[in-house]
């Protein structure tokens, strides 16, 4: 028998459970945010100014709306492997997916604070794009420089991928504690 099922072999179906999903949800979530910057934003770059904003809104409203409930799935997973084992000799485990539960929980404060400013921003140029149709370009010649569209979406995308390291990090402290630490 392999080291990792020994490791595991000794836990209850809900404590394996609780780990599958708990990494799994927090994985998923990272490469999610990270494939909108490594996946959306540099084609997206090549567009003209007003189709920009409108597919990075709705690029933003899915993700919003789907990113939010990933992590608390999984923060909740590792909340309640946290719970049952603090009572257990395993209490050093607890504290591992205490912090998992954490760091992968921290991605919406993370948005709400240090993204908001961005965020407001091409939330303003969306709605200066109204009424244009979306192969015209914007008038951004007053804009300052760094709060151009382009210039926003590229400022959104190095944040957004210090944002996914939130949930990787939730990830690995999971998979650390489940697989690596002794029972």
């Amino acid at each position: 028998m392999s080291t990792m099922t020994t490791m595991t072999a000794s836990f209850p179906p809900s404590i394996r459970l609780a780990q599958a999903v708990g990494i799994m949800t927090s994985a998923f979530l990272s490469g999610g945010v990270l494939a909108v910057s490594y996946g959306f934003v540099p084609s997206m770059s090549l567009a003209p100014n007003t189709l920009l904003v409108r597919e990075w809104h709705t690029t933003y409203g899915r993700g919003i709306a789907a990113s939010p409930a990933l992590a608390a799935v999984s923060a909740v997973s590792f909340v309640y492997l946290s719970y049952n084992l603090s009572f257990t000799l395993n209490h050093h485990k607890a504290e591992v997916y205490a912090l998992a539960a954490l760091v992968t929980g921290s991605i919406v404060p993370f948005t709400l604070i240090f993204m908001k400013n961005v965020n407001g921003k091409l939330y303003n140029k969306v709605e200066k794009s109204k009424g244009l149709d979306r192969t015209e370009e914007m008038d951004e010649k007053e804009d300052k420089k760094g709060e151009r569209s382009h210039e926003l979406l590229g400022w959104w995308a190095i944040m957004n991928t210090s944002r996914a390291l939130l949930p990787f990090t939730g990830a690995c402290l999971g998979i650390y504690a489940s697989f690596f630490m002794s029972s």
